[in-house]
């Protein structure tokens, strides 16, 4: 089975019919949205049904609130409350695939909270301690925990060294958890995101989009690669990215 996961960047909006075009082009049986917003999500989420996703499930974003959202073609579940810390709780959706015998955490880890007045990288730190807390808590289960991370290693996933929680990050592969990307890829170097060029200066590159495996559960992932494609095309800000799972 193929499991694509992408950051549609602000809801879709009026790219919505480009959106679910692309991803149509993958022929995905499971597709894993994150900066997903209720109001452009309707109608994302009537395109995909008629198309044969119909099984869908959300983390209820309301107004502007980027959200999750997961669609497929076999039954999934959803019994599992968000782990992460309250502010963001919709940034997080679990789902389980009671007929594929495994499962999956979606993320969309923050940057900042916006308007906390707070120390730069707090409301991201909690993040990434409740994820660190959980992956300890499951990792004996086949399970992937996927989704825009906005992290990595630096001077690796970047050119530099800029990521605030690094050391996070870092922390999930010595839990025993598999950076399946690089597993596939190994020193390579791809980007999946660009900041905005200023002064004339060149865009930076940054892997931002992950998936981790179990050691349970990686003996089943056949691949995993990235799809720049739909990011040059500027049909979102970040390029996807798609699992092979036996």
């Amino acid at each position: 089975m193929k499991l694509l996961s992408w950051n549609i960047q602000h809801g879709g909006g009026t790219r919505d019919v480009r959106i679910v075009s692309a991803i149509a082009d993958h022929n995905p049986d499971i597709i894993a949205l994150t900066e997903f917003r209720a109001r452009p999500g309707m109608a994302l989420c009537q395109a995909f049904a008629a198309n044969g996703w119909p099984h869908i499930a959300s983390s209820g974003p309301a107004g502007i609130d980027n959200g999750i959202c997961v669609l497929s073609r076999t039954p999934l579940r959803c019994d599992r409350p968000s782990s992460a810390p309250p502010e963001n709780a919709v940034r997080w959706l679990d789902v389980d695939l009671p007929e594929l015998n495994f499962g999956f955490g979606v993320v969309h880890i923050l940057t900042a909270l916006p308007g906390a007045k707070e120390p730069e990288g707090a409301a991201k730190t909690r993040f990434w301690d409740a994820l660190l807390a959980a992956a300890e808590a499951r990792i004996s289960e086949p399970l992937l925990f996927l989704g825009d991370f906005n992290t990595g290693i630096p001077m690796v996933d970047e050119a530099g060294s800029t990521f605030v929680c690094a050391e996070h990050f870092a922390r999930l592969s010595a839990l025993g958890w598999i950076d399946v990307w690089r597993r596939f890829h190994h020193d390579a170097t791809e980007y999946t995101w660009y900041s905005l060029p200023k002064g004339g200066a060149p865009a930076n590159g940054f892997r931002l989009d992950h998936a981790f495996a179990t050691p349970s559960l990686l003996p089943r992932v056949t691949a995993c690669r990235y799809s720049h494609a739909e990011r040059e095309q500027k049909v979102s800000d970040h390029s996807l990215m798609i699992l092979e799972i036996r």
